[in-house]
C-alpha cells in the first residue's frame, strides 16, 4: 500500500482540499465502506500527489453511521501507485480533518486496514447486490455504481443503442424516465432534427480536419456518423453521442438539448 504523505498541522492539512470548504483544526477517526464510485487523482502541489476515493457509508468512531457518501483526499508521494490501495466494498478506518458539513475529509493517516464491523460489513455486502428498475419501454436497466447511474439498451429507430440514465443524486429516475418517454415518442421527428443539427453545425469543421482535401457533403457526413448512446439527464436534458467514423480522428460527435429549448449544442469531445 502506498505509504501516506504525512502532513504536520491541521491548517496545512486543510489546504490539500483546494474546494471553498469550512475545515476545523482536530483531527477525528472515521470508518467506512469504500465506494464503488471510480477513484481518481492529481498532483496536488510540489511534495504529493492526492488520491481521491470515498465511501458511501461511515461513522465517526463512536457515532453514529451515516448513509451520506464522504469524500475521502489522500495525500500520498508524487510517485506512489495508489489506486489498488483500497479496493471498492473494502471496510478501513482513518484518521481525519473532517469538513465542518461532514461530506468532505482529508486523510491524515491510515489507523486500520480491513476492519471487521457487522453493520458496515452488512451494508458492503448489500453495496456488491445489483439494482435494478424493470421498464416497459426501455427494458431492465441496472445501477451502474461506478457511475451512479442506470443504464441499459435501447432501438432507436433502426439501432440498437446504449440508454443511461444520469440522476444528479440519488437513484430516483422518475423524471428521467418521463423525459426518455417523450423523446422516443418523437423519435423519428428528434433524429431529423439531429441529423440536420449536426451538418449545420460541424459539416464545415469536418470538411477543414479532413487530410486529403477531399470535402464531404452532408450525405456522406451522416453516413460516417453513427449513434452509439443516448444519455438522458435531469431538467429535461439529453445527450446524443455518435461514433465519429474517423471524421474527427476518433472524437465523439455529441448533440445535446433538451425537450423545452430544442438541440442547443454540439461537440466534438474525446
Amino acid at each position: 500500500m502506498s505509504k501516506a504523505f504525512k502532513l504536520l498541522s491541521g491548517n496545512k492539512l486543510s489546504s490539500v482540499d483546494v474546494s471553498d470548504c469550512e475545515y476545523p483544526s482536530e483531527l477525528v477517526q472515521v470508518e467506512g465502506v469504500v465506494s464503488q464510485s471510480g477513484q481518481g487523482g492529481w498532483r496536488g502541489n510540489e511534495n504529493y500527489t492526492v488520491h481521491s476515493l470515498s465511501f458511501d457509508a461511515w461513522r465517526v468512531v463512536g457515532e453514529p453511521l451515516r448513509r451520506n457518501p464522504l469524500l475521502l483526499l489522500r495525500p500520498v508521494p508524487i510517485d506512489a501507485e495508489y489506486f489498488g490501495d483500497f479496493p471498492a466494498g473494502t471496510l478501513h478506518k482513518f484518521e481525519v480533518l473532517l469538513s465542518v458539513e461532514q461530506t468532505r475529509a482529508v486523510v491524515s493517516e491510515v489507523v486500520q486496514e480491513n476492519i471487521e464491523d457487522d453493520e458496515l460489513g452488512e451494508i458492503a455486502r448489500e453495496l456488491q447486490q445489483p439494482v435494478i428498475v424493470r421498464t416497459e419501454r426501455f427494458g431492465d436497466l441496472t445501477l451502474n455504481r461506478q457511475l451512479d447511474w442506470f443504464e441499459g439498451h435501447v432501438d432507436w429507430g433502426d439501432d440498437e443503442v446504449e440508454i443511461s440514465f444520469q440522476p444528479e443524486e440519488g437513484l430516483d429516475i422518475t423524471n428521467l424516465l418521463e423525459t426518455a418517454e417523450m423523446l422516443f415518442r418523437d423519435a423519428a421527428e428528434w433524429q431529423k432534427k439531429i441529423e440536420a443539427f449536426a451538418v449545420a453545425e460541424k459539416l464545415e469543421l469536418a470538411n477543414d480536419w479532413q487530410e486529403d482535401g477531399n470535402e464531404m457533403d452532408a450525405c456522406e457526413f451522416l453516413r460516417r456518423m453513427t449513434l452509439e448512446s443516448i444519455s438522458i439527464l435531469p431538467e429535461g436534458k439529453f445527450e446524443f453521442w455518435h461514433d465519429d467514423g474517423d471524421i474527427f480522428f476518433g472524437h465523439s460527435i455529441q448533440i445535446s438539448g433538451s425537450l423545452r429549448e430544442g438541440l442547443t449544442d454540439s461537440d466534438i469531445p474525446g
